[in-house]
């Protein structure tokens, strides 16, 4: 029953939109009347941002392909461990009904909860690296070619 008013409602909503697809009629505006004249006020004067060079385009692409990397391993490796330390603790408490349940229960809730700890950190160190390099002279950064 569920289901069947679940695709009903998502019939109609896609036959309403297809009915009303581009059926917009506009016609032509008027011209607003004149308005009285503003006085003329001077603006005050905005300091324009100071320019200065950063990284060059490789440098960026190398760190970012980092920061991608860096962030990925930490929140896989950290879920993983996670789920296997919450699989262990919630087996353990709740041993004598079966272990099951809590195997479960604690599976999800440790990879929460290793995918948390793991990843934060290593997200904040891997932008502030990545935001050093954004933000660094061009050859200047980690990721520069220094030998070449």
């Amino acid at each position: 029953m569920i289901v069947r008013k679940a695709a009903v409602t998502a019939g109609m909503a896609v036959a309403a939109m297809g009915l009303t697809a581009g059926v917009s009629h506009a016609g032509p505006v008027a011209a607003p009347a004149p308005a009285a004249p503003v006085p003329a006020t001077a603006a005050p004067a905005v300091p324009s941002l100071p320019f200065h060079d950063v990284a060059s385009r490789e440098e960026n692409d190398r760190a970012f392909a980092q920061f991608g990397a860096q962030v990925g391993i930490a929140v896989t490796v950290g879920s993983l461990v996670g789920t296997i330390a919450g699989a262990g603790i919630g087996c353990i408490a709740t041993l004598p009904a079966g272990c099951v349940a809590g195997l479960v229960t604690g599976a999800g809730i440790g990879g929460v909860v290793g995918t948390i700890v793991a990843g934060g950190p290593t997200l904040g160190v891997s932008a502030y690296q990545l935001w050093e390099t954004y933000n660094a002279a061009p050859g200047t950064s980690i990721y520069a070619d220094r030998g070449e």
